[in-house]
């Protein structure tokens, strides 16, 4: 009897364990954070338990290795101390490797290649994307690229140079899309390979709408539909595939209808099961947007929420799908609300993760 209740206990223990997954949260320093933040998130029932706190400055944006023992993170400052780092998680904590310079000032996002050993920095300020080797451990290897982008854009206030927003792989890690804002284009890369070294090669350039500031982009799985997200205009350019071309197809407003305030779209984010889209709007919106998207590509906006908070500057989705929590930048908050699986809509749990300046949420 003794032997049947330890394995129903070891059995609802590993349960338990099982529920809760790691979530990591970047932010600024400048209101009293203390860098990344750890927590265990409860995929049941949606808590979230602080569980540690790593020493960084302005780690405003993250991103993770495919086998989840290394994270990575930029260093949101001027050029002089601009930086990207790189840190090992052994399941429960974190612990610095080491940093590369990004010769770029205001790094704002990061992205790893999950079969390509590289780091790709967007430089917002200083308008280049820094390329890294990774070693064979994670760590940062040398910069091998400092791509330089040039040009302007017709809002005199936002787009008086080059500002390189983000940059992300195709799935098969063959090409890169980088998001400038302040030159309105998607410029298409391809990594070219030979033994051990890389490049990325100018392959072609996606010309978005005129002053609508490119930040995020995500491609469904075939990779024939392109949705980028335009921050200023808070829109989102869809983009099919003819061919070697990109062509837009539509542009929709990620705003409820009869909205005239003040834009800042965020993120764009697909749901797990690629069936519903997702985008976030700071300003005076506030929001977050759903969109239903058709086997064609098609996009329907469904619903437009409030984050109930302001300044969502990121949100992501849990792996199952089942919550998708909203960082509020300005109201110091993370919001977690319910996601239904089968109509994509979400309501607020009423579950509030208090955090300094939160920036980016990843799993």
């Amino acid at each position: 009897m003794r032997t049947l209740i330890a394995v129903l206990l070891s059995c609802f223990m590993l349960e338990s364990i099982a529920q809760e997954i790691p979530m990591f949260v970047g932010t600024y320093t400048n209101k009293g954070s203390q860098g990344i933040y750890l927590y265990m998130f409860n995929t049941e029932d949606g808590e979230a338990t602080l569980y540690s706190a790593t020493a960084a400055q302005d780690p405003s944006f993250l991103a993770r290795s495919k086998n989840g023992k290394m994270l990575y993170a930029v260093r949101e400052q001027e050029k002089e101390t601009a930086e990207v780092s790189a840190y090992t998680f052994d399941g429960d904590l974190l612990s610095f490797v080491n940093s590369q310079p990004t010769e770029g000032g205001a790094p704002c996002h990061v992205a790893v290649g999950q079969k390509q050993p590289l780091a790709l920095v967007s430089n917002y300020g200083g308008g280049s994307l820094a390329v890294f080797k990774l070693d064979e451990n994670g760590a940062l290897g040398e910069k091998i690229q400092l791509i330089q982008q040039e040009g302007q854009g017709p809002d005199k206030d936002r787009q008086e140079a080059s500002h390189v927003h983000s940059a992300f792989f195709s799935a098969d890690e063959k090409h890169v899309f980088v998001q400038n804002l302040g030159t309105d284009r998607v410029t298409i890369y391809r990594v070219a390979h030979e033994k051990d070294q890389y490049k990325l090669v100018e392959e072609s350039v996606i010309s978005t709408p005129a002053a609508g500031g490119p930040r995020h982009l995500v491609l469904d799985q075939k990779e024939k539909n392109l949705y980028v997200l335009l921050e200023m205009k808070a829109q989102i350019a869809h983009y099919t595939k003819e061919k070697d071309t990109w062509k837009l197809i539509d542009t929709l407003s990620i705003n409820a209808d009869g909205f005239t305030g003040e834009n800042g779209a965020a993120e764009i984010k697909f749901s797990p099961d690629l069936k519903f889209l997702y985008a976030s709007n700071r300003g005076e919106a506030n929001s977050i947007a759903l969109f239903s998207v058709d086997k064609s590509g098609a996009l329907l906006k469904k619903s437009v929420y409030s984050t109930e908070g302001k300044g969502p500057r990121n949100f992501n989705i849990s792996p199952d799908g089942r919550f998708l929590l909203v960082a509020n930048q300005s109201t110091d908050d993370i919001v977690v609300f319910k996601r239904d699986l089968n109509s994509g809509e979400i309501i607020d749990t009423g579950k509030k993760i208090e955090v300094s300046t939160p920036v980016c949420i990843i799993f």
